[in-house]
């Protein structure tokens, strides 16, 4: 009888002490993506002045960093406040708790090396070695090329300095364990695509990260035969739900009808429409409008052939739909 029960509790035993070692192993050791690369980015005004297209426009970074005017059309950045972060991200963008945008003005950088803002961007982890919460697309900026890279950060240390302290995120288990296993190290492309040639739609549409709003996913993984095909839920401040767009070539559910001419022309729209205000009740959408809406025509067209050429996904949207009355 005493051996059954030695046998039972040293069972036990290891059952407790697997999960709580492999706990124990992962925050210790996890993430490892290696120290950040000694570099010094020289800012030249040509660098400064791509840094700046690339954060306000193509990658829009200031979408998420700035604090948005909520009395307006699809949220713009307030400006002035252009890096200064804050902004709060919780269930409605499908994170397990509270994650704020950092502060990323030289205020909150100042003691950060160009290569640790360079890790960051590109691996997800920040200048202590903690793992970003993916809501940061850095998956998408480590396929940016180095030199789109460095105009970021030439751009990021140009930016007045706002001080202001962001509150720590907040995050449950087990999402507090597993954000430390997805950062990677990042090799980054060595040179930007040419504007003519075949891979610039492709890298024009990743470094927008259009993939990560426009795409079901499951625990963070987008669900293969979803991409483009919109219908991503995003609860808005007044009660009511608006879905992003198939952005796929199908003629009935997606932009199989659009020409060029009027995709360009819908992000110049949409550049005006962030310029009036809404009231509750009104159709609105978390659509940077008025950050990829500064986007040449060149780069919106790319994004258009790019979207061309995606198998047609047929996923009929309802993009809004009102707040329940009470």
């Amino acid at each position: 009888m005493r051996k059954w029960i030695l046998i039972i509790a040293i069972i036990l035993l290891v059952l407790i002490l697997l999960p709580v070692g492999a706990l124990t192993f992962v925050v210790f050791t996890k993430p490892n993506v290696g120290l950040a690369p000694t570099l010094t980015v020289t800012a030249t005004p040509a660098l400064v002045e791509r840094g700046r297209y690339l954060f306000h426009h193509q990658a829009a970074c200031a979408a998420c960093h700035t604090p948005w005017d909520t009395t307006k059309y699809s949220f713009p950045p307030i400006a002035g406040q252009e890096g200064s972060g804050g902004t709060m991200f919780a269930a409605e963008y499908g994170v397990p708790g509270k994650v704020y945008a950092s502060n990323i003005t030289p205020a909150a950088l100042k003691d950060w090396s160009d290569g640790e803002i360079f890790r960051s961007l590109t691996s997800g982890v920040n200048k202590r070695g903690d793992a970003l919460f993916p809501l940061m697309p850095y998956a998408h900026y480590a396929k940016l090329s180095t030199p789109d890279l460095h105009a970021i950060i030439a751009y990021m240390r140009a930016l007045p300095a706002i001080d202001g302290t962001v509150p720590e995120r907040e995050l449950r288990f087990p999402m507090n364990i597993i954000v430390r296993l997805i950062p990677k190290v990042a090799e980054p492309p060595a040179a930007t695509p040419k504007v003519d040639a075949p891979e610039y739609p492709a890298y024009v549409i990743n470094s927008a990260s259009c993939l990560h709003c426009h795409s079901s996913s499951n625990h963070g993984k987008i669900k293969p035969g979803t991409e483009f095909g919109g219908g991503v839920v995003f609860p808005m401040l007044d009660g009511s739900t608006v879905r992003s767009s198939n952005l796929t070539p199908d003629d009935e559910t997606g932009l199989g009808k659009w020409t060029k001419e009027i995709f360009v022309a819908r992000f110049r729209t949409g550049v005006e429409m962030a310029k009036q205000p809404t009231k509750p009740g009104e159709a609105n959408t978390p659509m940077p409008w008025a950050s990829y809406g500064g986007m040449t025509d060149a780069d919106l067209g790319a994004m258009y052939d790019y979207l061309r050429t995606l198998p047609k996904v047929v996923n009929k949207v309802e993009r809004f739909t009102p707040a329940a009355a009470k």
